[in-house]
């Protein structure tokens, strides 16, 4: 439990606060929602699901995080551009939440940005992601739709390193890096993604995540479920009990690195994973407050939300 020395930015989304020092704030969780393999869909390409049963989804996730003071997200995967705009248009009707939009391919993030240029949605949402293979067109699609706030997302396939995930945001050999890549696009609000690939690369995501704090004090989180469903699948049914359990410690070790966000993987894991970095929150607000000098900004921090 620590502070870090350079000056941490923070960012505030439609009323929603993400960065800072650890215990200023708590972790902003993101939860997928639409995902390949996602029960409720019932057809990806044109965007047809089971209302009630998401609709379910999304009431519990509201509840969780008013209750414990989480701030919760809503990322939505689509990989056709009309299932996009129908995701999109019910997920902004059902909850106030802030949503990301997360396009497998360019055309369903160009979709959705348009989407939410119409229905005047862009100060509550966040483009997911920039990255070394983000398009020239897409960074002309989120400057027109007036999205300022983006995931960037560290990838650099040359140098896995912690310090390889640095790199790529400042630029390589002339390179112009992703930050840069983020204003091109008028991005002025950076979430700085340090990817994980696999359970070992946590740690190296979590020593990224300081990296960049320290270094350009821009918000940063990771997802560690994008190893953990992976390492869930490869276990004996023993493993697979305890799922809950070890991808809960997944995250508390991102959050004890400093992370400001994390992405948790399907929205029904909510409630699990929120509890429990409530939990980790209000332990480190509680330490951060009496041993560092680093006080709660916000009323409804965990600290005081669940004890």
């Amino acid at each position: 439990m620590f502070r870090f020395s350079t000056e941490q930015k923070i960012f505030e989304i439609r009323g929603t606060k993400v960065g800072g020092q650890p215990g200023e704030l708590p972790t902003v969780l993101i939860g997928n929602i639409f995902y390949k393999g996602m029960p409720e869909v019932v057809d990806h390409k044109r965007g047809e699901f089971d209302r009630k049963a998401v609709r379910k989804w999304i009431s519990l996730v509201d509840e969780l995080s008013e209750k414990t003071g989480v701030p919760h997200l809503v990322d939505v995967m689509a990989v056709y551009p009309e299932a996009m705009n129908k995701y999109i248009a019910f997920v902004s009707e059902q909850t106030e939440a802030i949503f990301l939009i997360d396009g497998a391919t360019s055309e369903a993030c160009m979709a959705g940005l348009k989407t939410v240029k119409e229905i005047g949605l862009q100060k509550r949402t966040i483009f997911n992601a920039i990255s070394p293979q983000t398009s020239q067109s897409e960074i002309e699609a989120i400057r027109e739709s007036g999205v300022t706030a983006a995931i960037v997302l560290a990838q650099n396939e040359m140098d896995y390193s912690p310090r390889g995930r640095v790199t790529i945001l400042e630029g390589i050999d002339g390179h112009r890096g992703l930050i840069e890549t983020g204003r091109q696009a008028d991005v002025d609000k950076f979430l700085i993604d340090t990817i994980v690939f696999d359970v070992p690369s946590i740690g190296y995501a979590a020593e990224a995540i300081k990296l960049v704090k320290d270094e350009f004090g821009y918000p940063a989180g990771c997802s560690p479920a994008n190893a953990t469903y992976d390492w869930k699948e490869s276990q004996d049914k023993a493993f697979r009990k305890g799922f809950g359990a070890y991808n809960a410690s997944a995250h508390t070790i991102a959050q004890l690195s400093g992370a400001n966000f994390l992405i948790y993987g399907p929205l029904k894991q909510a409630k699990n994973v929120i509890p429990a970095c409530a939990m980790n929150d209000a332990i480190i607000a509680y330490y951060a407050s009496r041993q560092l000098g680093t006080k709660p900004l916000v009323d409804n921090h965990p600290l005081y939300k669940i004890f």
